[in-house]
């Protein structure tokens, strides 16, 4: 989620990463739990306009683990962004583990938080 908690910093399908605002974020989804990890928010915005990576993505799936160096997929740009992450392995992480690697948020401010996984 972006400083401003009205906007989130994602890798989105067909559009690749971009800053999306967090009413419609959320609306895509059916359930949200957010999390929060260390992370460093100028490596996300960094990346804003960067591609989506479909080969990435496919490469979690099918667990080959393929990817575009200069394309993002969900995961991976969480990953990348964390501060204790190495870069080389961003593309190797799931939401699974990310989700492991977060902890619960501290603080709910009308279902919106600090980082959503």
């Amino acid at each position: 989620m972006d400083e401003d908690e009205a906007h989130v910093i994602e890798a989105k399908g067909g559009a690749g990463v971009l800053v999306s605002d967090i009413a419609d974020f959320s609306a895509r989804y059916h359930s949200i739990e957010y999390r929060q990890i260390d992370g460093d928010l100028n490596r996300a915005r960094s990346l804003i306009g960067k591609p989506f990576d479909n080969k990435g993505i496919k490469g979690v799936f099918f667990r080959s683990f393929n990817h575009c160096p200069e394309s993002w997929f969900c995961s991976e740009l969480v990953a990348y962004c964390t501060t204790f992450i190495p870069d080389e392995y961003s593309q190797y992480q799931t939401p699974e583990t990310l989700y492991r690697l977060s902890k619960p948020c501290v603080e709910q401010v009308s279902e919106v938080t600090e980082a959503a996984i």
